[in-house]
Order: C-alpha cells, then sequence, then structure tokens
C-alpha cells in the first residue's frame, strides 16, 4: 500500500563484519536493494541465503512447490 512505498532494504553481499573497517562499499558491486520480507528471509539461515537462492525459492514457490530449506 501507500504506506509502503518507495520503501526498500539493501543487502550487502558481502558480510559487513568481515570485511573490515579499511574496505570501502562499492554500491554497485556490494549492494543489491531487496524487499524487507525477503531480507529477513536472506537473514533466516546463519550463512545467509544468496540472491540466487533467493530467486530460485521464488520461482518455486510461484510455482507451487514446496521449497523448506
Amino acid at each position: 500500500g501507500q504506506i509502503g512505498k518507495e520503501f526498500i532494504h539493501v543487502h550487502h553481499l558481502r558480510q559487513v563484519a568481515t570485511v573490515g573497517k579499511a574496505y570501502e562499499v562499492d554500491p554497485i558491486k556490494d549492494l543489491r536493494p531487496v524487499c524487507p520480507n525477503c531480507h529477513s528471509i536472506i537473514h533466516k539461515r546463519k550463512t545467509a541465503f544468496t540472491i540466487e537462492e533467493m530467486t530460485v525459492i521464488l520461482k518455486l514457490n510461484k510455482n507451487g512447490q514446496n521449497t523448506s530449506h
């Protein structure tokens, strides 16, 4: 709805905790916009799901297949 219009999360492809303070984040190379719900699911696992894994999960769900990971 209107309250969520233009609202997005940004996912770091490299874990912030592991890159060190000297690492300079490149927004194009290191960040991906994702919806808040997908961002939560990405981090539901100790080793975060990749964007590619989430894409497969979403496609399987769209096709009505079980995606219990």
